[in-house]
């Protein structure tokens, strides 16, 4: 009989740890898949576009956000997919720049793709100081990885691909230029990293058409229902409820996201002129954390096809 109990108490342990406790600290890579269609009359394709999206690595000295083991993971199943563009949407380090170059030479060196590894910094990037992305753009220059800021570039004839940096210093005549240049790119697959979907407002009044927004930022919420619906809007929502000193405490993910419809996943957002602007956006979870806590949102990689 006691045997019997200490066994049920093992089994019950066990049962706890993998499917709450763990979940805390979810190393639980999923693979999302996303296929996007362009009509022939804006791009037609000579054969699909595959990219794998990786997102918010919050690379560190302390690997309880993310660890090597893990990152190793990623990278081989990133290069398994042969895949022919592979975009990084920000936050490659939580705080400390330095990591940088660790995170480098031991993983991001290692990613493979036929157009180009191509990236841009979030706001985690800049979170070091004056010098942190200074310090992150010294270590990537002359490397496999494109960092991009405000600008864009044609990994091939079919592809316009944008990077935009909303962190960096605002400089509005390179901005006006980056998008003339996506209006006049006709014929081409439009495609733009924009760290904080958030941001794509500022991309929808200007009536942009573009043909598929990657963003992070959000970490899919972290904390979720078991449905994988956020509590971050429903907390926030709680809060303007309260006295104000309870309502200015600081937390970890304050003033995260304004529109969390925006929290993850594939949307579509159109612009107000006349010719109905189109922006398809998908927020990746990322791989990373900052606070390291997950619940019911697991870490993705997004792998991504875009065909007629």
């Amino acid at each position: 009989m006691i045997k019997k109990l200490f066994l049920y108490f093992k089994l019950s342990v066990f049962y706890i740890i993998k499917n709450f406790v763990l979940r805390f600290f979810s190393q639980n890579l999923k693979i999302e898949k996303l296929t996007v269609q362009i009509n022939k009359e804006v791009c037609e394709l000579e054969e699909p576009i595959t990219i794998v999206q990786l997102s918010d690595i919050h690379y560190d000295f302390n690997p309880l956000r993310i660890n090597d083991t893990f990152l190793n993971k990623i990278i081989n199943i990133t290069n398994s997919y042969n895949p022919d563009l592979v975009l990084i949407t920000g936050d490659l380090i939580d705080r400390d720049p330095l990591p940088i170059t660790d995170l480098y030479r031991k993983h991001l060196s290692h990613l493979k793709s036929k157009l180009g590894v191509y990236s841009i910094l979030g706001n985690h990037d800049y979170k070091g100081g004056e010098q942190a992305p200074i310090i992150i753009k010294n270590a990537l220059k002359n490397t496999n990885v494109n960092l991009m800021e405000n600008e864009i570039v044609y990994p091939s004839d079919q592809i316009q691909l944008i990077g935009f940096d909303s962190y960096a210093k605002r400089d509005n005549n390179k901005l006006s230029n980056v998008y003339n240049e996506i209006k006049s790119g006709k014929g081409k697959v439009r495609i733009a990293l924009l760290h904080n979907p958030d941001h794509v407002v500022q991309l929808q009044e200007n009536n942009l058409n573009l043909d598929l927004v990657l963003s992070g930022h959000t970490h899919g919420g972290q904390i979720c229902l078991p449905t994988g619906v956020p509590l971050m809007p429903y907390f926030e929502k709680f809060l303007k409820k309260m006295p104000k000193p309870i309502r200015n405490i600081k937390y970890p993910g304050k003033k995260t996201l304004k529109n969390w419809k925006f929290g993850k996943g594939y949307h579509t957002v159109y612009g107000n002129d006349k010719d109905n602007s189109k922006i398809q956006i998908y927020i990746n979870r990322g791989l990373g954390t900052h606070p390291p806590i997950r619940l019911f949102c697991d870490p993705e990689i997004t792998l991504i096809t875009i065909k007629n």
